[in-house]
């Protein structure tokens, strides 16, 4: 990906991948940061809460320093510290990398009852209307078993996100209720976003969640939102280009 294109020449370029020209419309995708340059190790904060959250209602990432995983559900933004605890984000905080969009649920993907992570995905991506192009996916339900993780900040010099990932903790739960908020990325943005299903949790009560790394569900449904247009605020530095890898799928 050139790393001269402004925000504002990027957003037109994906417009018109997706399509679309004109004003962004309603179903656009915020995204602060890019999966290379989070896979690299450039963890630096760009982008405040308010800020943030005044871009959508629903979406997912991650903190300064890589400190936790991020879900903005409903309007609000958490974050899963490493210890497992979800806290609501603090105005002061900035995200490396994160998706926001606004949700409204257009797409019924139905009823994903008794399936794990493997079939859950293959499931949804059945449904998609468009596989080719980006989608995001709420499913609220039961799910009898999950394993999610969180990571801890990282110390400078920032190691690249494979190692950093190497000291994640990883929380196993058991009988929940609650939300996975995640995203589709078809197989020719990987530069941008985790080629894939990239999945966060978060229970009912807000007490426990992460990044999913598996999952049983017991009895849940799922409902989409095309990305029709994305609106990225690029890194402002040159990648670390001793660290850049090709991006894994649901990495972060």
């Amino acid at each position: 990906m050139p790393r001269g294109f402004s925000g504002r020449v990027l957003a037109c370029v994906l417009c018109l991948l997706f399509g679309l020209a004109g004003q962004l419309p309603a179903a656009t995708l915020h995204q602060t940061g890019t999966i290379e340059a989070l896979s690299a190790g450039d963890y630096a904060g760009q982008i405040a809460m308010p800020a943030l959250a005044g871009q959508g209602d629903f979406g997912l990432g991650t903190f300064d320093a890589l400190n936790g995983e991020m879900v903005v559900l409903d309007g609000v933004v958490y974050q899963i510290t490493v210890d497992g605890v979800v806290h609501k984000a603090k105005p002061g905080q900035t995200a490396p990398f994160a998706q926001v969009a606004r949700f409204g649920g257009s797409i019924d993907l139905g009823r994903v009852d008794g399936l794990d992570l493997p079939g859950l995905t293959a499931a949804l991506a059945a449904r998609l209307p468009d596989p080719s192009k980006m989608c995001a996916v709420r499913v609220d339900g039961r799910f009898g078993e999950l394993t999610v993780r969180s990571v801890p900040a990282q110390a400078k010099p920032w190691p690249p996100l494979a190692e950093a990932i190497s000291r994640q903790a990883t929380f196993p739960l058991a009988d929940e209720q609650g939300t996975l908020v995640g995203f589709y990325t078809p197989s020719g943005l990987p530069a941008l976003s985790p080629p894939g299903w990239h999945f966060h949790y978060l229970s009912n009560d807000k007490r426990r969640g992460g990044h999913v790394l598996s999952l049983k569900v017991d009895a849940a449904k799922a409902r989409g939102e095309a990305v029709t247009a994305m609106d990225i605020r690029l890194p402002p530095g040159p990648l670390p280009r001793a660290n850049v890898a090709k991006p894994a799928a649901g990495t972060e």
